[in-house]
């Protein structure tokens, strides 16, 4: 009985080291940035093309000094910036410090829609050249191609009759849908200049909605925030005008707006030429349903 007892741990043990190195095996993730555009070898006289992202993996090639090749992508790993290139059917992989990207523009025509709150367009794809064109949050471009300075992407874009650059990460694809982007819509139907996003005004606006979903109120006059003006002031918002907008139901910004439209003094604030920037608040009240604010300001 022993010596079965015995030959069984030594299976388990041996099972156990022979298992253990699975264990072992790191995994290592990593963001690639799409580039899809010609580099060029610079700063050595012949660059090590790898099989793998790392400056020890197996050597397939070597690129002289200016040789070019397709970077695809690019991304960071242990403190390396990389590029992923194409070779034959498949990728390789250089170190990004070695290449140059091609300042050639690349035809690239997909709508483009603006992400900060607002924007120059520029003359050139440099941050010192001069402006083009102001432009605001969720403003819809079209694109025209891209090219690289340094290894900042650029977007060459067109709105309405201006044309400029504007830097890629300024940029989304996806078009935004929210209180603001849906009233600007409107104000642009209508003629008028699109109102811009007030951080300052979102503040006020999220106070409000937060103490309607809190306390149950659905109110111009909250029992701790006051009108409006009080809660501006009471955050030392500068303005020369303000307005307020509530509604309470659905969480789709499309319909809240769409409710406010169909109010003749709701829709007189969306439509007012004064107002000149737009704070958006929302909360969920305890029966689920949600408070839209719209704090409207004349600066």
């Amino acid at each position: 009985m022993k010596k079965h007892l015995s030959l069984l741990l030594t299976i388990i043990l041996t099972l156990g080291v022979i298992g253990s190195p699975l264990s072992i095996s790191p995994v290592q993730a990593y963001y690639e940035t799409s580039i899809n555009t010609t580099g060029y070898v610079t700063n050595i006289s012949q660059l090590n093309v790898r099989q793998s992202p790392s400056l020890s993996a197996k050597r397939l090639a070597l690129i002289p000094r200016d040789g070019s090749m397709r970077v695809r992508t690019s991304f960071q790993l242990d403190g390396v910036r990389w590029y992923k290139i194409q070779w034959g059917s498949g990728y390789a992989y250089l170190p990004a410090k070695y290449v140059r990207l091609s300042t050639a523009e690349v035809k690239f025509t997909k709508p483009t829609y603006v992400k900060p709150s607002s924007v120059y367009l520029k003359s050139r794809p440099l941050t010192t050249s001069s402006n083009v064109k102001f432009v605001r949050q969720g403003t819809e471009l079209e694109t025209v191609s891209y090219r690289y300075t340094g290894t900042s992407r650029w977007y060459k874009v067109r709105y309405g009759s201006y044309t400029g650059y504007i830097l890629a990460n300024h940029v989304s694809f996806t078009s935004p849908v929210n209180v603001l982007t849906e009233t600007n819509k409107e104000r642009d139907a209508a003629g008028l200049s699109l109102l811009a996003a007030s951080s300052e005004a979102n503040r006020v606006a999220q106070v409000r909605a937060d103490e309607m979903a809190r306390t149950g109120q659905f109110s111009h006059t909250l029992k701790e925030n006051g009108t409006p003006g009080d809660t501006l002031d009471a955050y030392r918002v500068s303005y020369r005008g303000w307005g307020e907008n509530i509604y309470k139901g659905s969480s789709d910004p499309v319909r809240a707006v769409d409710a406010w439209m169909n109010s003749s003094g709701h829709r007189a604030n969306i439509l007012n030429a004064n107002y000149t920037h737009l704070g958006i608040g929302k909360a969920t009240d305890a029966q689920g349903s949600t408070i839209h604010v719209q704090i409207f300001l004349t600066k």
